[in-house]
């Protein structure tokens, strides 16, 4: 999936344990906290999450899309969505043809 504004692309990640990005800038609320949780990325750096809160963007196709629980993670140089998040919060995730869509359960 690639949604598109100030915050740049952000992809579906189905090895991502959760949502995050390493722009602080792309936040609609935010709380900085120490989350206890170390990111181990492709290139094996290491980065630590330093906050949590709200992004909202819009998408290729559809109305934007507002994603919470966000994690701000200083040094990722991509913004990551993860589809095991969107599925356990009621998404249905379908690639199909080099697409991806996103249907909410409870628009069935």
């Amino acid at each position: 999936m690639a949604g598109t504004g100030v915050g740049g692309v952000w992809y579906l990640d189905s090895g991502a344990s959760f949502h995050m990005t390493g722009n602080r800038d792309l936040f609609n609320d935010f709380e900085e906290k120490y989350l206890k949780q170390s990111i181990e990325y492709r290139d094996d750096e290491g980065y630590r999450a330093t906050g949590i809160g709200t992004v909202t963007f819009q998408r290729e196709f559809g109305s934007p899309l507002r994603i919470t629980d966000v994690m701000y993670v200083p040094g990722l140089k991509k913004n990551l969505v993860s589809v095991m998040v969107l599925e356990d919060r009621g998404y249905d995730v379908v690639f199909s043809k080099g697409n991806v869509f996103l249907r909410h359960i409870t628009t069935r």
